[in-house]
């Protein structure tokens, strides 16, 4: 093949893949070490305006201080997609959970590159472009190494949804108060894939004690995929009423589902009554100007955590079980204070021995 004929079809080729302008050619003909001066590349850009295919139009639009950006249109798209659209996809895109974002980069890429060719009159390149630069995630709170990730999540969804038993072999740090008295190698019934607060679960029963497990995906580090099938619609249905007793998604510490009372301060009540935190709650104003929330649910190491991150702005009513746990962990931080011992690890609220009962 000639070497014009040859360029042109590699200049053709960087064009189906979305808009390009003059400095976005000159880096894609420098990264892939072409010989092709700025002045021939405006000849084939231009030869290429006549060369389309029937059913291709290129497309050059003229920007600020007359930057040129040339585009394929494709006469098939027809359907146009509206701004909200757009901004639907670019929105689930950049504000989705990081780890989702890193392991599907190539996925978004063949996204886009369908959007581009399926409904190139609606000018998704520019949206695209705009999403980069305004629409941003902190990611804090969310997952920061991603090792085997991806492979962990697409083989969980394949368990799940083929319902397969899994053996998890290993598991590292722990998020959810699992007991110590829970040993590994186990074999695990998975239902759902739960997010949470920046991270990704796994939700399910562990096969042998019948209980309900929450374990972190990136806890799993040596899992085993296998072919036992298992029944999961009883699964399903105690699932949800587990969780609808569950302040988030820590165990409760009994059986017990309690009616909850808790006080805020103005200003931290009124941020309070905006969002979800559990299906039972109501939020009231009192005279004072105080908010006051009514829960319906079991105690966890969740429900105290959460109370705490108020600071002095929330106090609890009632039950007394709860107040007084509130109370004995704010002894043992101050204690802490009091102290230069090294701090023990304790991933719960409750004593090591009630724990491993729960």
């Amino acid at each position: 093949m000639p070497k014009k004929s040859e360029n042109l079809l590699r200049v053709y080729s960087r064009l189906k893949r979305g808009p390009v302008n003059i400095d976005i050619m000159k880096k894609w003909i420098k990264a892939n070490e072409l010989s092709i001066s700025e002045r021939t590349l405006y000849r084939y850009l231009d030869d290429l305006e006549h060369m389309m295919m029937p059913d291709e139009k290129l497309i050059i639009t003229e920007g600020e201080k007359n930057k040129k950006t040339w585009k394929i249109e494709y006469d098939e798209s027809t359907t146009k997609l509206s701004e909200f659209d757009l901004h639907s996809y670019l929105l689930f895109k950049n504000l989705m959970p990081l780890p989702l974002v890193k392991s599907r980069e190539a996925t978004f890429d063949r996204i886009e590159n369908l959007f581009y060719k399926n409904y190139s009159k609606s000018n998704f390149e520019d949206f695209s472009i705009f999403a980069e630069q305004q629409i941003s995630n902190t990611y804090f709170y969310e997952l920061l190494t991603l090792d085997d990730f991806q492979k962990t999540l697409n083989d969980t969804i394949w368990s799940i949804q083929n319902k397969r038993e899994m053996e998890i072999l290993e598991v590292d740090y722990d998020y959810t108060s699992i007991p110590k008295s829970i040993q590994y190698p186990l074999v695990f019934l998975p239902l759902q894939v739960l997010y949470h607060r920046g991270v990704i679960h796994l939700s399910g029963f562990m096969k042998e004690k019948g209980k309900m497990m929450i374990i972190a995906l990136n806890q799993i580090k040596k899992y085993h995929l296998t072919n036992n099938m298992f029944d999961n619609k009883k699964l399903l249905a105690t699932l949800e009423n587990e969780m609808q007793n569950r302040f988030g998604i820590t165990a409760n510490m009994d059986h017990e589902i309690y009616d909850i009372e808790i006080e805020f301060s103005e200003f931290t009540g009124e941020f309070i009554t905006h969002h979800f935190w559990h299906h039972s709650q109501s939020i009231t104003q009192q005279e004072n100007g105080d908010y006051l929330m009514k829960l319906r649910c079991g105690i966890n190491r969740e429900l105290v955590g959460w109370i705490f991150q108020w600071m002095s702005n929330a106090k609890v009513l009632k039950p007394s079980i709860l107040k007084e746990l509130v109370i004995e962990k704010h002894h043992e931080i101050l204690a802490s204070y009091e102290s230069d011992s090294p701090i023990i690890s304790n991933n719960t609220f409750l004593p090591g021995e009630v724990v491993d009962k729960i």
